[in-house]
């Protein structure tokens, strides 16, 4: 890691809890019962977010409301209100933009800063944590390091309420027992992929393979993760940033040439963008399937919903008829396939609303 980006100021605050900790303010009854936001209109329903209570019986976000009231049968499940959300995390975003324009907003409940000379990360991240309690009566988590990695991991190894500063010289040591399934871009596919072929837990164990085989074994996604185990991460804090689509193609060793190989592989691919599109709460409208076959021919497939969709086993379920009604010519030997989530609105017409 150069030095350029040793000497960079990053803190990484998290809402702790955020939907369910403002509902509460509203239903002070509730504090200390298993409570949770999300919409049960459905079978599909999901959860958004849990109270530590409902955590400590498996209640967690993206989960199922059918699942969710079968861990817990006591659920409180309350409906979200994203209008409220929205008002408090715009005012909590201007207190970030006290302190730095650099200000990334991931989703309503949590941001990137960079403060790099703006003075001291701790005592800034230690101020906002008390400023967000006192104006808005919430708590949340904050992680200071030296970059956006270290400081996300570390914004929750206290949580809730918690803080951690984690200094360039201790990154090596703090990443190194760090579970594989706590690095971001690590879904369940890629977790049960490290389990299956025996890789180990941590990320010591990852470190111990080479960043050409690593690339072997996870495609594209195989190099930032090299990195990630070392805790090696250069990405800046983007400002502003507004993301259009999300989404991953690979291309194969060998031709395919049945429905079911291919669907194993979009399955993987759907199981590599989930996790950073829960990470960014997004929601989307379209949904598109991408084929190129073995003479180089490319065609594409879309789906566009009539509202947002955040399911991504519906999203799964699309993309398969797809590949099935789509007039796709398997049995001429597909050597890429990819798949892209586009048209979003981030769960409330979410960031060009929230900071303007």
């Amino acid at each position: 890691m150069g030095k350029q980006f040793e000497n960079r100021k990053i803190i990484h605050i998290d809402m702790d809890a955020f939907y369910v900790s403002v509902e509460l303010l509203s239903h002070p009854e509730l504090i200390n019962k298993p409570v949770a936001v999300g919409r049960a209109q459905d079978e599909r329903g999901v959860i958004s977010t849990a109270n530590y209570e409902a955590r400590k019986y498996g209640v967690h976000s993206a989960l199922s409301v059918s699942e969710a009231y079968r861990l817990c049968p006591h659920l409180i499940l309350l409906p979200p209100n994203f209008r409220k959300y929205e008002e408090i995390s715009k005012d909590i975003y201007q207190m970030y933009c006290q302190y730095t324009d650099k200000v990334e907003p991931i989703a309503l409940d949590e941001c990137y800063l960079d403060v790099t000379g703006k003075g001291s990360a701790t005592l800034i991240a230690k101020e906002l944590k008390y400023k967000i309690r006192m104006r808005h009566d919430l708590t949340a988590s904050a992680g200071v390091s030296c970059n956006k990695l270290i400081a996300k991991i570390a914004s929750d190894y206290r949580k809730p309420d918690g803080f951690l500063l984690v200094k360039p010289c201790d990154v090596a040591e703090f990443i190194a027992d760090i579970d594989i399934k706590d690095i971001q871009g690590v879904g369940s596919e890629t977790a049960k992929k490290i389990e299956s072929l025996k890789l180990g837990k941590t990320c010591r164990d990852l470190q111990r393979i080479s960043l050409i085989d690593m690339i072997r074994l996870f495609g594209s996604y195989g190099e930032k993760l090299y990195y990630f185990v070392r805790g090696i991460d250069e990405r800046p804090v983007e400002a502003n940033r507004e993301m259009k689509s999300l989404g991953t193609e690979d291309t194969f060793s060998e031709d395919l040439y049945t429905e079911d190989e291919i669907l194993d592989e979009l399955k993987r691919q759907i199981e590599e963008i989930k996790p950073k599109a829960q990470d960014k709460k997004l929601r989307w409208k379209t949904v598109t399937l991408k084929v190129k076959y073995r003479t180089f021919i490319q065609v594409t497939r879309s789906k566009t919903y009539t509202d947002f969709i955040d399911d991504f086993e519906q999203t799964f379920d699309d993309i398969k008829i797809l590949l099935k009604e789509g007039n796709i010519d398997i049995e001429a030997g597909v050597r890429l396939v990819g798949v892209t989530i586009s048209n979003f609105e981030p769960l409330i017409h979410q960031l060009e609303l929230i900071f303007p």
